[in-house]
C-alpha cells in the first residue's frame, strides 16, 4: 500500500510563498534545502514548497551536470510544461472560522473570498484565499452567524 509522503505545489517564487505560508499556518519551514524545497510539517503530514526553477539554473549553468541529474530527468525537465495555481484545494480546518477569516483579511496577504456556505453532501461554510501562485486555499470550520445568539450554524 502507497503512504503519502508529502503534498507540494510548485512555486515561482520561493521568498514570497514561504513568506505567504508562513504567515497563513503560523508557523516557520520546518525544513529547507537550498532555493530548491521547503516543507512545513504537521503531525504526520507536510506540505511543501518546490522552486523548480532551481533546477533549471543549474543545467543552464554548465555545471558537471551528472553529479546533480541523470540524462532522464533532464530530459524530463525540457519536455515538461508548468501551469502556475489552481491545479489543486489545500483545505484546512479551523475551530473558530469567523476568527480566521478575520485573521487572514488583517494580513491581506492574497486574494479573499467572503465566507461562503455549501449543502451537497452536508451542510458546511469556507472561504477561499489564493497563494502568491494562484493557488486555491479553501478553510473551513465551526461558523457563528452574525446576530444570531452566538451559535454555530455549522459544527463539525
Amino acid at each position: 500500500m502507497l503512504e503519502l509522503g508529502s503534498t507540494y505545489l510548485i512555486v515561482k517564487d520561493m521568498e514570497k510563498s514561504i513568506n505567504f505560508y508562513e504567515q497563513l499556518l503560523e508557523m516557520k519551514v520546518s525544513h529547507r534545502n537550498f532555493n530548491r524545497w521547503a516543507q512545513f510539517n504537521f503531525s504526520g503530514n507536510c506540505i511543501a514548497l518546490y522552486n523548480n526553477s532551481y533546477d533549471y539554473e543549474i543545467i543552464n549553468s554548465n555545471k558537471n551536470l551528472d553529479k546533480y541529474f541523470n540524462e532522464e530527468y533532464i530530459n524530463y525537465l525540457k519536455h515538461r510544461k508548468i501551469k502556475y495555481g489552481n491545479n489543486f484545494v489545500l483545505n484546512f480546518w479551523i475551530e473558530d472560522l469567523n476568527a480566521e477569516y478575520e485573521r487572514i483579511k488583517a494580513l491581506d496577504i492574497g486574494k479573499l473570498s467572503e465566507i461562503m456556505y455549501l449543502n451537497i453532501a452536508s451542510p458546511y461554510y469556507f472561504f477561499v484565499l489564493e497563494d502568491p501562485d494562484n493557488n486555491t486555499i479553501e478553510i473551513t470550520g465551526n461558523y457563528k452567524i452574525p446576530g444570531i445568539n452566538n451559535q454555530c450554524a455549522v459544527d463539525f
